[in-house]
């Protein structure tokens, strides 16, 4: 894939990714570690926060907005699914929830301290527009945080479908070089990301895909081709992936986190 490519909004159906999101809500939490991995290592990165009003943008089951609220924060939690905003709202009942699109932010100008968005930028249909939807509704010295995956995430799992069915079956992610100039373009210091390797270990591809299907992110923005629930589909996709599994047998799954720890310089 060349650059300029990279630089292209993605276009997803939001209907098909909330539907997705919602049919995870109920179990999502017991397949979430990884999210919960990236969001604590976020909140770690960026150190201590000034208390206020704190948007939590995807905010999945509500895991971080109830933290988010214990430190003392005011929350308002939006999320594309209605069944995750509705998880957030039994969980966090002290949240404002709202269920909206991260690219057309309902929220009016400098009304947050802090935005947090924990794995949640990668379905936006135009990164440079969510963060400025996100620039314009932090107050002047407030803080966003967001992680979000980048090139080179989920590319075993894309290795192991090209040797089953000849094409890719993952989606699309920016490069880290197309992700810091979008920061710029919204009116942030690129200089305030970070990019990280995290590698998980399954047992089968099987569990890899369970994993993935777990937390509503299955959903492929390129449409899915035919046959790819076939028996004899899935036990190519098994045997590709196995080629690739370490000396305990566990098969890896490699991704490419962006941390962005940004202030609100306008």
């Amino acid at each position: 894939m060349n650059s300029k490519a990279q630089l292209q909004p993605v276009k997803h159906d939001k209907g098909a990714v909330g539907a997705a999101f919602s049919r995870a809500a109920q179990g999502y939490d017991s397949h979430a570690a990884f999210q919960r991995q990236v969001g604590e290592r976020l909140l770690t990165l960026a150190g201590p926060q000034a208390i206020g009003r704190c948007l939590d943008l995807g905010c999945g089951s509500g895991y971080f907005s109830e933290q988010l609220h214990a430190q003392g924060h005011q929350i308002v939690a939006l999320d594309l699914a209605m069944a995750m905003a509705t998880a957030t709202q039994q969980r966090c009942d002290a949240a404002k929830v709202v269920v909206a699109d991260a690219d057309a932010l309902p929220m009016q100008d400098n009304t947050v301290d802090l935005a947090f968005s924990n794995l949640a930028l990668q379905w936006s249909d135009n990164l440079q527009l969510a963060l400025s939807q996100l620039k314009r509704v932090v107050k002047p010295g407030g803080r966003l945080l967001f992680s979000t995956l980048a090139t080179g995430s989920l590319t075993e799992l894309d290795q192991a479908w090209q040797q089953a069915h000849g094409r890719h079956h993952i989606n699309r992610f920016l490069s880290p070089d197309a992700i810091r100039m979008q920061v710029a373009q919204a009116g942030f210091s690129p200089s305030q990301l970070m990019f990280e390797t995290i590698t998980l270990h399954y047992p089968s591809a099987l569990a890899v895909m369970k994993a993935l299907k777990g937390v509503g992110a299955n959903h492929l923005n390129h449409g899915r081709a035919p046959g790819l629930t076939g028996k004899g589909t899935l036990q190519r996709l098994q045997r590709a992936y196995a080629t690739q599994a370490n000396s305990h047998g566990l098969l890896p799954l490699t991704y490419q986190v962006c941390f962005g720890t940004l202030t609100n310089d306008a």
